[in-house]
Parts: structure tokens; C-alpha cells; sequence
């Protein structure tokens, strides 16, 4: 499996601004011009894009690159469009995921972000405090912290490729703390629903789908902890079937 994406660089920072995850045919492998072949135009998407991932901001590097230092100190150049890159943590798991069944094969995921500020420190407060800031002036003409175009997707303009959409941000969404990257969140998940996309998510098993969905708690494919494993088996619960389904992990420790 193979995944490919471009970089932008703004406000002198590095955004993943679009990526999609290549399911090969048997052990097939494709070059960066036949992947973009894929996608030339909205008829080659509409025909080889199988469904969407979105999840809360990448932190993901070209093959050859050092995830512990940024792109332009590595002299990358973020002219150059598509690069393929490294399937880490994450996209390793996915890639399990999609291969259960023959209904993927030879066939794209595009893989979206509500953010797309390419970092692994997302959790820090003052980051997730300028992003609410930020959600709030996106409809607006005035300027945002981030760069406006390359860290945010435009709801009202936005393309949903695919039949599916596997939603995977996590826990972040806390409408009482982050009341903006709430309505900036749900905005997506109600165009999704108005595209009569399959919606499909990992859930907690004790507060049940319907929770899940009012509260936009999409669990993220990876977790630390002691429900991790279990979280990592919902996620394949979600592929194992085509097309594929909402699946709940079960988060209730059993007694002894």
C-alpha cells in the first residue's frame, strides 16, 4: 500500500494539504505520475476514489525524510506537488483494515484533516486555542493565525470523494472548551450527512452510536492505554465488511 501527498508552506509553517492512501492490486506498485493520473479530474476521482478518512491534522514525512526535523531544514521543496510518503502508526493500521476485503484493490482513500498543520504536538493549549480563534473568523475576511487556505478545509466548497467517510479525529471537540472547532467540525459531519455518505466511526460501547455522533467523538484509530487493543479491533470491524459499518469497542472492564 502506498500513500502519497503534497506539502505547502505558510506563515512559515508546513501544512499536509492533501493526501490519499493507494490499496494496490495484489503487489503492485505505482509511480507519483500514475498515482496523479488518478486524480487528474473530478471524473478520474469520482471513479477511483472508494471513500474519505478524515482526522484531526497529520503528522506524517516523505519517504527519506527525518520526522524529527521540519521539511525546510531539510531543504525539501514544496513546489515539487506529490511525494509518496512513509505509513506510519495510523495508516499502518488502516492499511490492515482496508485489506480484509477485495473491495478496495487497485482503488484510492483520500485522507483528510480538519487541521493540516503538519505536527505531533497538536495537544498543546495554546495551539488548540489559536485553532478555535481561527474556526471562527473562517467564513470572514479577516486574517487568521494559520495560514487561511492551506491548514483549514472550506466547508461550503469542499468536494466528499467516495462512498464512504470514516470518521477518526478523536476527542478533541470539546464544545464547551473549543465552542468554534465544534461548529467548524459538525459543519462537515452535516455536509457529509446531506451527501447521503455512509458515515461510518469507532464508538464507545457503554454510551452507544447515538452518543458518538451528538457529541462528534469519532475515536482515532490510535490510542495509549488500556482500551487501545480493543479500539485497534473496532477499527477493522469498521473494513471488515463492505460497505463498511460504524463499530464499537468495547470499553467496560470486565470483573474479576
Amino acid at each position: 500500500m502506498q500513500y502519497f501527498g503534497n506539502y505547502e508552506l505558510g506563515f512559515e509553517r508546513e501544512f499536509l494539504t492533501q493526501s490519499y492512501l493507494y490499496v494496490p492490486k495484489e503487489d503492485e506498485q505505482i509511480s507519483v505520475k500514475e498515482f496523479k493520473a488518478l486524480i487528474k479530474t473530478q471524473k478520474d476521482k469520482k471513479k477511483n476514489i472508494a471513500g474519505t478518512i478524515i482526522m484531526y491534522n497529520p503528522f506524517v514525512y516523505p519517504i527519506g525524510y527525518d520526522s524529527k526535523k521540519f521539511l525546510v531544514a531539510q531543504d525539501y521543496d514544496f513546489d515539487q506537488g506529490f511525494v509518496e510518503l512513509q505509513i506510519q502508526k495510523e495508516m499502518t493500521l488502516i492499511k490492515q483494515s482496508l485489506v480484509q476485503t477485495d473491495a478496495y484493490n487497485g482503488k484510492l482513500i483520500e485522507i483528510k484533516f480538519l487541521f493540516n498543520l503538519n505536527t505531533n504536538n497538536i495537544d498543546r493549549s495554546e495551539v488548540l486555542m489559536s485553532f478555535n480563534e481561527d474556526a471562527e473568523l473562517l467564513n470572514t475576511n479577516q486574517l487568521t493565525i494559520f495560514h487561511k487556505e492551506h491548514n483549514y478545509m472550506h466547508v461550503a466548497s469542499e468536494t466528499i470523494n467516495g462512498k464512504f467517510v470514516f470518521f477518526a479525529w478523536g476527542h478533541k471537540i470539546n464544545k464547551k472548551e473549543f465552542l468554534y472547532i465544534n461548529e467548524y467540525a459538525k459543519s462537515y459531519y452535516d455536509k457529509c450527512v446531506q451527501a447521503q455518505k455512509n458515515i461510518v466511526f469507532v464508538f464507545r460501547k457503554s454510551t452507544k452510536a447515538p452518543y458518538a455522533i451528538e457529541n462528534l467523538q469519532f475515536l482515532h484509530p490510535v490510542q495509549i492505554g488500556r482500551f487501545s487493543t480493543n479500539i485497534s479491533r473496532a477499527v477493522k470491524g469498521v473494513f471488515k465488511q463492505y460497505p463498511p459499518l460504524p463499530s464499537a469497542f468495547e470499553d467496560i472492564a470486565k470483573g474479576k
